[in-house]
């Protein structure tokens, strides 16, 4: 059936009745609610109602002893995707809808469609903004939710940028990078069954499923330069009893840690940035050594901005420290956005 503009159109799913007032291309039209609430919608999601329709002698068969289903008689769909072979990293914006049928807000995952674990650094940002930040880790085959987007922000071409890279007992792969904006023509094109999330929604590709490199020296070495010392435990008995020392130590213990060179070495002119950073995890690895050691329950870690090397470097080691409990980089109202704040065991 052909749409034009002024076509009164009935939306398939909800049966919310509105009329077409533009046209976007590529089988996307806009249109007009009640109310002159405005959304787009691709053409065959849409009905026309015509009024020779409307008042057509012809009526629908009515069999016996069956009811029609409502909407909300529905029954929710059971798990129709099974994840057949690795899609990669995806996102997924899934569509909350109101009574009327209209997008109130998307709710916006990560999806981890591999074998590997994988950490990711996720940002969002509006009209150059930064909205929200987060890091952390998706499990192999799982589904993390990021936040709830709101509708309207589809208009202002938001951006979204992430990180990632997949962990296995290989080692880990390189930080991949992508960073794109959500453009309302292509983004109502993406619709389809999200895997693991078994429900519609608009779904973007981030990166291929990739393979961890494979290392050419042995395991023991490669180990043994890699792996983060780990701090003594307290269940072990090594510092069960407390000295005097060691509560003195405690009460003095500081809950936050600068890392920014200038406040660690004095004279820094002639070191590389390799020397830089590795200074840098020295005092942070002993720092996290000592707040375990001592079982501080929270402390800050503040790395600044940059280009992230070093928050990465951090979150990398924190992922492989046990008695990490959680870690997170999200705006702070006395830190801004370059610190990480790390929960304890």
């Amino acid at each position: 059936m052909l749409l034009g503009l002024g076509n009164k159109v009935r939306f398939v799913h909800t049966g919310a009745i509105g009329k077409i007032v533009d046209r976007m291309g590529d089988g996307m039209f806009i249109v007009e609610l009640e109310g002159g609430i405005e959304i787009p919608a691709a053409a065959d999601h849409l009905e026309r109602v015509d009024k020779d329709l409307e008042n057509s002698s012809v009526k629908g068969r009515v069999i016996k002893g069956k009811k029609p289903i409502s909407q909300n008689e529905i029954p929710l769909p059971v798990r129709q995707y099974e994840l057949l072979r690795d899609e990669g990293i995806l996102m997924a914006f899934e569509a909350i809808k109101r009574p009327d049928g209209t997008t109130q807000w998307y709710s916006v995952y990560i999806i981890n469609a591999t074998q590997y674990q994988a950490l990711y650094d996720w940002e969002f940002q509006l009209k150059g903004d930064s909205l929200k930040k987060l890091n952390g880790k998706v499990e192999a085959s799982e589904v993390v939710k990021l936040m709830e987007m709101q509708a309207d922000y589809l208009s202002d071409n938001p951006s979204v940028i992430i990180s990632a890279r997949q962990v296995s007992t290989r080692g880990m792969s390189d930080w991949l990078k992508k960073e794109f904006k959500l453009k309302p023509k292509q983004f109502f094109q993406k619709q389809r069954m999200a895997p693991l999330l078994d429900r519609q929604a608009y779904v973007y590709k981030l990166f291929e499923p990739y393979q961890i490199k494979e290392k050419t020296e042995s395991l023991k070495s490669y180990t043994k330069k890699k792996i983060v010392p780990k701090a003594p435990d307290i269940k072990d008995g090594l510092y069960k009893e407390w000295s005097g020392t060691d509560v003195k130590k405690y009460a003095n213990f500081s809950l936050e840690k600068d890392l920014h060179i200038e406040n660690l070495i004095e004279d820094y002119s002639k070191m590389n940035n390799g020397e830089i950073l590795r200074l840098q995890l020295d005092v942070f690895n002993k720092y996290l050594a000592e707040a375990i050691r001592l079982g501080v329950p929270r402390i800050f870690v503040i790395h600044g901005i940059g280009k992230g090397k070093l928050k990465n470097e951090i979150a990398t080691i924190l992922f492989r420290t046990p008695e990490v409990k959680t870690f997170k980089n999200e705006f702070h109202p006395r830190y801004g956005n370059g610190a990480t704040e790390i929960i304890l065991e």
